[in-house]
């Protein structure tokens, strides 16, 4: 049984190392007397530290890789956003059934073997077509190609 608080007041701080290092408390030699008191008060207090149990890994599910056409940026009347693009998704004919894909990876790759990454933002307008962004645009030679959606 420790002693309590007002008898660790008491002790001399050799004393309180000594029982410190007892308990298994790291006391810096610096350490003050009443920042001794309490480490050793909170080691007290607190069990032993239970190592986690290892979890079995769960094998990763395989991912759906869906194809796409680049068909446009979005735009305005008087502008165009380059990191904002529409993507029609094969299968997906209305919102619905477009907005399963929010939230996934979009990968455009040029001929010379660029890759740029963005992400499925929203569904745009009610015919299934996708609105993603992109931190950079995607260039204009990329409209009507094709991009994975992962």
């Amino acid at each position: 049984m420790l002693p309590t608080k007002p008898e660790l007041s008491k002790m001399k701080v050799s004393e309180l190392r000594e029982l410190a290092e007892q308990m298994g408390v790291e006391a810096p030699s610096k350490m003050l007397k009443a920042q001794l008191i309490k480490a050793i008060l909170e080691k007290e207090k607190k069990p032993a530290a239970k190592p986690p149990k290892e979890r079995p890994k769960k094998p990763a599910a395989p991912v759906e890789r869906v194809h796409g056409i680049f068909v446009n940026y979005r735009q305005g009347m008087f502008r165009q956003s380059n990191h904002n693009v529409l993507i029609r998704v094969d299968g997906a004919n209305s919102a619905s059934s477009a907005s399963k894909y929010i939230g996934r990876t979009v990968v455009w790759r040029s001929q010379t073997g660029k890759r740029l990454v963005g992400r499925v933002v929203s569904t745009h307008g009610d015919g299934g077509v996708l609105l993603s962004r992109f931190k950079r645009g995607l260039p204009g030679q990329a409209i009507g190609t094709s991009v994975e959606i992962v």
